[in-house]
C-alpha cells in the first residue's frame, strides 16, 4: 500500500456517496441466490461499504461474516461505524491477513483496474476463497464506445476540464473484458457469466431503466457495456 494512494482515496471518501452505483444493482440478483446464513463474504476496495450495507438488509448473510478492506482509512471508519459487527480494516490486498479458503464470495468491484499487479492480487484472493468460491469483478470495460478515446484524450490534456469527463485516480489501467478474463485466467479462476451494467455514458445512468439493461444482457451484449460484472470462480 502506497502513502501517496491511501492518501488520495482518504481525500476523495471525506465527501459522503450517497448513490447505489449500477453495478452493485445488477450483481444483486445473481448474488442472493449463492448467499446463505453462514456464508462468509469480503469486498475488497470496500469504500464506503454500500453494498456490504445492502446484504445486511436484504440478504440472509449474518453481520458477523461481512468482511471488507480497503486502503482509505477514512473510508473504513466510516464503514465500521454503519456496519459495528461486521469485519472491517485496512489492509495491503497483496498481504491480506486472512486463512486460506476462509470466504465463500469475494467482490472485486471497480478495483482490478487500480491495482499495479493485478494477477498477484488474484492469486492472492485466490489463496482467501473456499474452493467452489465465486469471485466478481467489475471494472470501466473500454470496449464500451466512445470510452477509450475519451478516456486518452482526458489523460493526455489533464486539465481541470478534461478532468470532468473522467477522474483518474493513482493507479487507473484500461482493460477490456477480454483482459480482465485473461488475468483472471492466469491466477487460476473459471470464468462462468458477465452481467451487463450502464450501457451509456454516467451522465445518462439515470434514464436506463433497468428492462432496458436486461434486453440487452438478453442479447448478450453484456461485454460492451462500460461496467460489467464478471463471475468467476475458483475450481474444486
Amino acid at each position: 500500500m502506497q502513502a501517496k494512494e491511501a492518501g488520495w482515496y482518504d481525500e476523495f471518501y471525506k465527501q459522503v456517496q450517497t448513490r447505489m452505483a449500477p453495478w452493485y444493482q445488477f450483481l444483486m440478483p445473481d448474488l442472493l441466490p449463492e448467499l446463505r446464513s453462514d456464508s462468509r463474504l469480503i469486498e475488497l476496495g470496500c469504500g464506503q461499504g454500500h453494498i456490504l450495507r445492502l446484504l445486511t438488509g436484504h440478504s440472509p448473510i449474518l453481520e458477523e461474516n461481512i468482511y471488507g478492506i480497503d486502503q482509505s482509512a477514512v473510508a473504513v471508519e466510516f464503514t465500521r461505524g454503519l456496519l459495528p459487527k461486521a469485519h472491517i480494516s485496512t489492509q495491503d490486498i497483496y498481504q491480506m491477513d486472512f486463512p486460506r479458503d476462509h470466504f465463500d464470495v469475494c467482490l472485486l468491484m471497480e478495483t482490478i483496474e487500480h491495482l499495479e499487479a493485478p494477477v498477484l492480487a488474484l492469486q492472492k484472493i485466490r489463496e482467501v476463497i473456499a474452493p467452489g468460491g465465486i469471485l466478481y469483478a467489475s471494472f470501466p470495460n473500454y470496449l464500451s464506445l466512445p470510452w477509450l478515446p475519451v478516456r486518452i484524450l482526458a489523460e493526455k490534456l489533464n486539465t481541470p476540464w478534461s478532468r470532468n469527463w473522467v477522474v483518474l485516480q493513482p493507479v487507473d489501467k484500461i482493460y477490456t473484458t477480454f483482459h480482465v478474463r485473461k488475468l483472471a485466467a492466469a491466477a487460476g479462476f473459471t470464468f462462468e457469466k458477465g452481467i451487463g451494467s450502464g450501457y451509456g455514458p454516467p451522465v445518462l445512468y439515470r434514464a436506463e431503466k433497468e428492462w432496458m439493461t436486461k434486453s440487452l444482457n438478453a442479447l448478450g451484449l453484456w461485454h460492451l457495456s462500460f461496467h460489467p460484472v464478471l463471475k468467476f470462480r475458483k475450481p474444486v
